[in-house]
């Protein structure tokens, strides 16, 4: 029956950090897209696929890297009995990908444009990749709390062994 929940709790976390990171990549394409017939091209037929590309990837390293929470049970224990962490990292990944987004903290690149330099503002880069990666670590390893866990398993032990 443990394995059963930590089987579903880990399918739900990859779900909702997939979701969450393929939803916030195409938000900024979105802003970063000019809305020509090859933008609007790319947006609908390329971005989507680097979103998936760049959420699975960032989901791989976020489980890699948070394998010790998983494998190591006192971690594992204390990461779950303060199971708030999650929530305040996802709040802060969230903040930093929105400041990313504010004027005041916009970069200006220049590129070529048809043999022409081009001025474009583009979001903060060091805002938006350490926003991705605490909001996608946050999603990641968010757990209920454990007395919500212990609650379920109770409730899968009732159904599954009636007295």
């Amino acid at each position: 029956m443990n394995k059963t929940i930590t089987i579903l709790t880990l399918g739900l976390q990859i779900t909702l950090t997939f979701i969450a990171t393929f939803c916030i990549y195409i938000v900024f394409a979105l802003f970063d897209s000019d809305f020509g017939i090859d933008g609007l091209f790319g947006l609908v037929i390329f971005q989507p696929i680097i979103a998936i590309i760049l959420s699975s990837l960032t989901i791989f390293v976020c489980l890699v890297v948070g394998l010790p929470i998983r494998l190591y049970s006192k971690l594992n224990y204390w990461w779950t009995t303060n199971f708030y962490i999650s929530f305040i990292g996802t709040i802060i990944g969230l903040t930093f990908l929105f400041l990313a987004l504010l004027p005041t903290f916009r970069e200006t690149v220049t590129y070529n444009l048809d043999g022409q330099p081009t001025l474009k503002q583009i979001p903060n880069s060091m805002l938006f990749i350490s926003g991705w990666l605490i909001t996608a670590f946050s999603l990641l390893h968010i757990y209920p709390p454990r007395q919500l866990t212990e609650k379920i398993k109770t409730i899968f032990k009732r159904i599954t062994y009636p007295k």
